[in-house]
Parts: C-alpha cells; sequence; structure tokens
C-alpha cells in the first residue's frame, strides 16, 4: 500500500502565501488549502495551525473533527441524535391543568456554537426550535 505524503508546515505556508498574494478580497480560501492545513494535524494542534497559517481557529478545530472517515486519524464526530417525542407528547398531555412542568433543552452544532432553552408550560414547539436553531426550515 503506498504511503502519501504529507506537506510539511513550511510548504503549506508557503501554499497560503502565494494563495493570499493572489488572491481577491472576500476570496474563500480553496479545499485544497484547508485540506492542506487539516493534513498538518497529525503532527500539530488546531491552535498551533491556526497560528502558522493565520486561520481562524474555530474553523481550523472543525475542519479537523470533521475529516473523512478513513484518513488514518480518529476523531470525535458528531453523532446523530433521533428526538422521540412521543413520551414528551404523552406527558405533556397527562400533565394536570394545576401544574406546570419544567424543561430545560440544550443543543449544540457541530461547529460549536450552543443554545439553551429552559422554559415551563405545555406549549412549545420543540421540534420548531431545533429546526430554527439548526437552520432546517
Amino acid at each position: 500500500m503506498a504511503q502519501e505524503l504529507q506537506p510539511t508546515v513550511e510548504e503549506v505556508q508557503q501554499l497560503f502565501e502565494a494563495w493570499r498574494s493572489n488572491k481577491k478580497r472576500r476570496d474563500r480560501i480553496p479545499e485544497a488549502l484547508w485540506e492542506a492545513a487539516v493534513s498538518l494535524s497529525r503532527h500539530q494542534s488546531a491552535h498551533q495551525i491556526s497560528k502558522l497559517l493565520h486561520l481562524n481557529h474555530t474553523e481550523v478545530k472543525y475542519r479537523i473533527a470533521v475529516q473523512k472517515p478513513g484518513d488514518g486519524i480518529q476523531r470525535n464526530q458528531p453523532a446523530f441524535i433521533e428526538l422521540d417525542l412521543s413520551a414528551y407528547k404523552a406527558q405533556r398531555d397527562m400533565v394536570l391543568p394545576s401544574a406546570v412542568a419544567e424543561y430545560i433543552i440544550e443543543m449544540e452544532k457541530p461547529g460549536g456554537e450552543k443554545i439553551k432553552i429552559s422554559f415551563k408550560g405545555n406549549g412549545t414547539d420543540i421540534v420548531g426550535l431545533s429546526k430554527s436553531f439548526f437552520g432546517a426550515a
């Protein structure tokens, strides 16, 4: 099995410098450059990569986390979580009118954005809140 040669930090820095010297204002970083930067994660931390290449630390960390499976690096990838609302609906229907249920919902996007919602009552649309937060219309 042929081993793929990984670029060195200096080579990736030169690639970014060349791209930055020729880019137009607000051009997005090409995927090939992102892949080169992420390939450095075998020996460098996200913090080191972002410092050396002058990149957004959060974006570097996210791209390292979502590397393609089979690249030889084990990463914690966000898992799909299915919301089973049947228990919630059953509980909501059983709550006595004088009792007020209290809920706390925490959600986190793969990029690190978080939201925590706490509410009392029975009328909150959890599915609608989730879709709104994750951007699904």
